[in-house]
């Protein structure tokens, strides 16, 4: 109960933390951040076509040949563009003051053109006077704001449509609406779309309601909420619109029908005026969009939502907002408590991060605005808490338990010591008797040896002098046969159990010797050939013309396994042929191998093949053998430091092989064998 106090006071003391800075507005600028990046990773839209801007930029100002632009030009300019009868025409030029030549041309169309809308600025500052807009535009109505809001960091996020303006000297106010708004409103005007207020400030416009941005909106804290503002969802600030420049226009390089029906912006885009501004998709200077790029994607935002549905970006209500980062300190909670090992915890906390990131992702594209920052925060230092908490009381009470079990340990270790003596003195006797027992076994073994070889001797002699005798009849000929094959398998079981025990007793002992190979093997062919000839059966000596004529090395135990292996192959091979095989791999290293094609032996019989009295199935039907064979073969190589392989399937053939180190010898000589 106690550990779980203190966990809940740590969640609390870090929730209490991180809920004091979110109000604060600590994380508002992270916040912002996490929305520039939805923007940026947000799929590319289709650029807006009902849109259409007219560039300035460096290029036309050479052409013209001076700055401003004059008169003339711009009112040729609107003549232009008015013959291809657009929907509505907006000006982002300040023209308050005449710039002959030219004035009166551009009065002359101000007056004829009743869908052009010019611009002042209409909030002023210490760096940023106001700007008043052309007069005639002004008495008719034709004007609007180009005012944008920018947050702390310079970057345009919000979309003011409108705004009040009071003038200082008691005259009455009046709202202004800005150059995106009005140029939605007029185009929508056509479609039979006007802006309802529907209640509590919001506005039904078409298919879109317009509710006025709120002070605590996604991750703003208290923001600057004057006029009617709404969270920018920019649509082709990346992709831009569809341009011409201004030289183009003048010069009729354009198609006439490009403006029809359409939204016309005229406004500058070049570096020198410094009208550019940082946008969501500014990660760096050269990213900024131009003033009448940004007032063109508020218009086409705007136009959008009326006609087509698109979402306008709005926070989600407060409420959703506490429950949203409250769900999240309960998550780092049960993050920090649910899992022991350290890993798994971090492994869950980045799964956990990654699904935040995608819902707000998700509901970003959907048209809201959720604050992630703040929460994964405060989940990722409950996580932090809550487990330091728990780790630190596992420490107290592993220091408590180890306070505890150092009052016991001397005792403990005395206990101890005496079993282990105790145990030593249980293994020494048990060591003594199990070498007792294993002499009484050697002995045994031996007697045994002696009384059962010398009657079986006699028993095979004279069976076989009563096969001389021309007078027993062919059944008595056969038992005796019987007689003979029992008594030589008894003969060879006692040979081969003596030889275990001896391996077992680690008795047998390397005697290193110059041997003939050429001579091992010929006489080993001789040996078997006739039991070959019997069963008629091939039996060949493959062997290499590089094979050495004497090496160095024990030459009984090499005899040994290969008679083991020749016998076994003659034994379960009844057609084909058996074959010896010797190779030289490495200047001192030779293989042999033994290749039949018999019966082969199952899968799964390999792993017991090496066991001393364990048979194959295809052994045990065959009644011959004792399972000694392949052990003590296997242990005779292990004395030499190798073992012995195999490979075999079924109905196919086996091969058993092993690789043998070797040291070359010269033959010795004949006083050398005669005192040997």
């Amino acid at each position: 109960m106690r550990q779980w106090v203190g966990v809940g006071i740590s969640a609390i003391a870090v929730a209490t933390a991180i809920l004091g800075l979110q109000t604060s507005g600590a994380f508002q600028p992270l916040e912002l951040m996490a929305l520039d990046q939805w923007f940026r990773a947000r799929p590319p839209e289709a650029i807006d076509a009902r849109i259409v801007i007219v560039t300035i930029d460096e290029s036309d100002f050479n052409e013209v040949g001076r700055y401003p632009i004059p008169d003339a030009q711009l009112a040729s300019l609107l003549s232009k563009i008015r013959q291809q009868k657009p929907r509505v025409i907006g000006m982002d030029v300040y023209r308050n003051l005449p710039v002959e030549p030219g004035h009166e041309a551009l009065r002359n169309i101000y007056q004829q053109t009743p869908n052009l809308i010019g611009v002042e600025k209409t909030l002023s500052g210490a760096n940023m006077p106001s700007v008043d807009p052309p007069p005639i535009l002004r008495e008719q109505g034709q004007i609007a704001a180009s005012d944008l809001v920018l947050d702390p960091d310079g970057k345009v996020r919000r979309n003011l449509l409108s705004l009040r303006v009071t003038p200082m000297w008691g005259k009455k106010g009046r709202t202004i609406e800005t150059l995106g708004t009005r140029l939605a409103l007029e185009y929508l005007k056509a479609e039979g779309i006007k802006p309802q207020p529907v209640g509590d400030g919001v506005i039904q416009l078409g298919k879109a309601r317009l509710a006025a941005l709120k002070p605590n909106a996604g991750g703003y804290v208290r923001g600057d909420i004057g006029g009617f503002q709404l969270l920018a969802n920019f649509r082709n600030l990346q992709r831009k619109f569809t341009s011409v420049s201004l030289s183009d226009v003048l010069n009729d390089r354009v198609n006439p029908q490009l403006m029809k029906d359409r939204i016309v912006l005229i406004g500058s885009v070049a570096e020198s005026l410094n009208d550019r501004f940082f946008t969501p998709y500014s990660s760096v200077a050269k990213l900024t969009s131009a003033g009448v790029e940004v007032h063109a994607d508020f218009t086409s935002q705007l136009v959008s939502a009326a006609i087509d549905g698109r979402p306008i970006l709005r926070g989600v209500p407060e409420w959703i907002e506490t429950i949203w980062c409250w769900m999240w300190l309960g998550v780092g909670v049960v993050l920090g408590t649910r899992f022991r090992a350290p890993h798994r915890t971090f492994v869950w906390m980045v799964v956990v991060t990654i699904a935040g990131i995608s819902i707000a992702y998700g509901l970003f594209l959907s048209g809201w605005w959720i604050t992630i920052v703040a929460p994964l925060i405060g989940m990722t230092l409950i996580t932090v808490a809550t487990r330091g908490y728990l780790l630190w009381r596992s420490l107290v009470r592993s220091h408590e338990t180890l306070q505890e079990y150092a009052k016991t340990l001397e005792q403990k270790v005395q206990e101890r010591t005496q079993a282990l003596t105790d145990q030593n003195i249980e293994l020494t006797k048990a060591k003594q008797e199990a070498e007792t027992a294993n002499r009484a076994k050697t002995t045994f073994l031996a007697n045994v040896n002696h009384e059962l070889r010398t009657p079986l001797s006699i028993i095979l002699s004279s069976s076989e002098l009563m096969s001389y005798d021309k007078t027993l009849a062919p059944k008595q000929r056969e038992r005796l046969s019987v007689i003979n094959q029992s008594v030589a398998h008894l003969l060879d079981l006692i040979n081969e159990v003596l030889e275990l025990a001896k391996l077992e007793a680690k008795a047998e002992t390397i005697e290193m010797e110059p041997m003939s190979l050429k001579q091992l093997l010929q006489s080993l062919l001789e040996m078997f050939e006739p039991q070959a000839i019997e069963k008629r059966i091939r039996l060949s000596l493959d062997c290499e013309n590089n094979l050495p004529d004497w090496i160095q090395t024990d030459e009984r135990k090499i005899r040994r396994v290969l008679i083991n292996l020749l016998t076994n192959a003659l034994k379960f091979t009844s057609h084909g042929g058996v074959t010896l095989r010797v190779s030289c791999l490495e200047p001192h290293l030779l293989r042999f191998e033994i290749e039949d094609t018999g019966i082969g032996i199952a899968d799964h019989e390999m792993k017991s093949l090496f066991k001393a009295f364990m048979q194959t199935e295809s052994g045990r039907r065959s009644g011959k053998g004792s399972g000694l064979g392949l052990s003590i073969s296997q242990q005779l190589l292990q004395l030499l430091g190798t073992k012995l392989q195999v490979r075999s399937m079924p109905d196919v053939g086996t091969t058993f092989w092993f690789d043998l180190s070797i040291e070359l010898a010269l033959a010795p000589t004949p006083e050398a064998n005669l005192m040997y």
